[in-house]
């Protein structure tokens, strides 16, 4: 018996409906913009005027307020006591690029700031998010306080041995909750269930550049070393 050949499905596009033509002219006529791509623009959410000057030509003052992260004050608090009282820092980060930008951004802050801190970066063997790999390594550097970058959202087991260890956690992520929420010290995710952060679509670079400003202010540091980062943050 002759086996069949596995049946290809077949793509199917779903276009969005046409932008309105009167906006479209309005973008072409006030930023003077080729016609090809003002189409785009007001296809893309960004039909108004306004909002496609501050999509096009973005600036610094532009940025929300970090504080709209939910667990935001009470990460900086824990944060700053422990640069405070030299404690041992882990940067738990992720292997890809947002991942290692994310790790990239917390550590140079943190050393900026007086802290003690080491990254740590997991193998791909390891598996993904915080893994008994982050906690060895946590126990490893003799961390008591562990921040995760793109990833401990759903690392529930992990993170309450940390903390039956006695060893804090704050979890920055993006990652859409698929239950619970672990018990750590903080969460800074603007997809967890009640974050009140209009910012709902940041990478985890961008959680963790708002964790690094909170930072920097509450410590009374100038901003502008976490500003020049802002290549990172767009690499994520």
């Amino acid at each position: 018996m002759t086996a069949s050949a596995p049946v290809k499905p077949q793509s199917r596009w779903l276009f969005p409906d046409a932008p309105d033509a009167a906006a479209v002219a309005r973008l072409c006529a006030e930023h003077k913009l080729p016609p090809l791509l003002c189409p785009l623009l007001a296809a893309g959410g960004y039909a108004d005027v306004e909002a496609a000057k501050r999509y096009l030509r973005p600036r610094l003052d532009q940025l929300s307020d970090p504080s709209q992260l939910g667990d935001m004050d009470r990460a900086v608090g824990r944060v700053v006591k422990a640069i405070a009282d030299k404690e041992m820092i882990l940067v738990h980060g992720d292997y890809d690029v947002d991942g290692i930008c994310s790790t990239t951004l917390l550590t140079r802050t943190l050393q900026r700031l007086g802290g003690r801190v080491t990254p740590f970066i997991p193998h791909r063997s390891d598996g993904y998010d915080l893994t008994p790999a982050g906690v060895r390594a946590a126990a490893d550097a003799g961390a008591t306080l562990v921040i995760t970058c793109d990833c401990g959202t759903s690392a529930l087991a992990p993170i309450a041995e940390l903390a039956g260890r006695g060893v804090d956690v704050i979890v920055t992520d993006h990652h859409l909750p698929g239950g619970p929420l672990p018990q750590a010290y903080a969460v800074l995710n603007p997809r967890k269930p009640g974050c009140p952060s209009t910012d709902k679509d940041l990478c985890a670079a961008g959680v963790a550049y708002k964790l690094a400003l909170a930072l920097t202010k509450a410590m009374g540091a100038s901003p502008n070393p976490v500003y020049n980062m802002i290549d990172l943050l767009a690499l994520a």
